[in-house]
């Protein structure tokens, strides 16, 4: 009987402890503040010890206001390139153009062409390794260790979302670097682009040329002919096995914004060739800067000229 008495208020002691331990923790999950999270000017949300990729469209204004910001208050009407265009693609007219024919150095919009080639002449299926001479490239934003294995499609993401160099060399490599080269001078002349030149997949010479006029062509046939390459240039962020690529295009969250392809060396400057839908009938623009000392403002004020 005393054992029967033991167990019985014993289990009750216990339930009813459970219930008073499981008010005081409600109430104290109530009481203390959830932790803040702190958003970065990257665009990144931070929340403890998880960082997590954030773009939305309540960012937009954010993000077009403070490239205007960013002109010099001297001159905030005037854009810095040293030759741009605005084409409506649409029309096949020219909106506007400063100087589109001279000839500049382009940096990694060469990697336009270096991507278009490579998945025309390269199986996607490909195992690519990245050999030392691949990694030892000047600017490893792929993040690549030697002995890595990637896909021909793989690579694609790195090339056009952080502009890897090394992914560049990886597919003129794999199909004989000098003979990629004139396949993507070939293409260049087959569709047009006949004042551009490349001497190097990735665009760190500043032999690599071309004109604000050309490079409106080239990315207008990538519009036409392999659209999908154009999604990959929208895409915010894209992991394969531990390498995760994050996208630092400043226009992924606007909506006008339809992709393209940044660059910059110090011959160069800052160069863009984007498309964005534009105008009441949102029609479709090309917008190429070349020599910028201020892409982003240079292209939000060229935009705007179109609004």
């Amino acid at each position: 009987m005393r054992r029967f008495f033991l167990v019985v208020f014993g289990g009750m002691i216990l339930i009813f402890g459970g219930i008073a331990l499981s008010w005081v923790a409600g109430w104290l999950w109530k009481a203390i503040p959830a932790p803040s999270a702190d958003v970065s000017a990257d665009g990144t949300l931070t929340e403890g010890l998880t960082k997590i990729i954030r773009y939305t469209a309540s960012e937009e204004e954010d993000v077009i206001n403070s490239a205007v910001e960013n002109l010099p208050r001297n001159a905030e009407d005037k854009v810095t390139a040293d030759a741009y265009i605005v084409k409506d693609l649409s029309k096949n007219t020219v909106w506007m153009e400063y100087d589109p024919t001279r000839l500049l150095p382009v940096a990694s919009l060469t990697k336009l062409v270096t991507a278009v080639v490579a998945r025309r002449s390269i199986r996607p299926d490909l195992k690519i390794e990245i050999i030392p001479e691949i990694v030892i490239t000047f600017g490893n934003t792929a993040g690549f260790r030697a002995g890595e294995t990637f896909t021909a499609a793989d690579l694609i993401y790195p090339l056009m979302m952080v502009s890897s160099n090394d992914a560049a060399e990886a597919y003129a490599r794999v199909f004989g670097r000098r003979a990629f080269v004139k396949m993507m001078n070939d293409f260049a002349q087959s569709i047009g682009a006949y004042r551009t030149y490349f001497v190097d997949p990735s665009g760190l010479s500043k032999a690599n040329i071309s004109t604000a006029t050309d490079l409106a062509i080239i990315i207008d046939w990538i519009r036409e002919n392999d659209p999908s390459l154009l999604a990959v240039t929208t895409l915010k962020s894209k992991t394969i096995r531990n390498h995760t690529w994050v996208n630092p295009a400043h226009f992924l969250s606007w909506s006008y914004y339809i992709g393209g392809k940044n660059g910059y060396t110090d011959e160069a400057g800052r160069t863009s060739a984007s498309l964005f839908k534009l105008g009441y009938d949102k029609e479709i623009y090309a917008v190429v800067v070349l020599g910028s000392d201020n892409r982003d403002a240079d292209v939000v004020r060229l935009i705007n000229k179109v609004k």
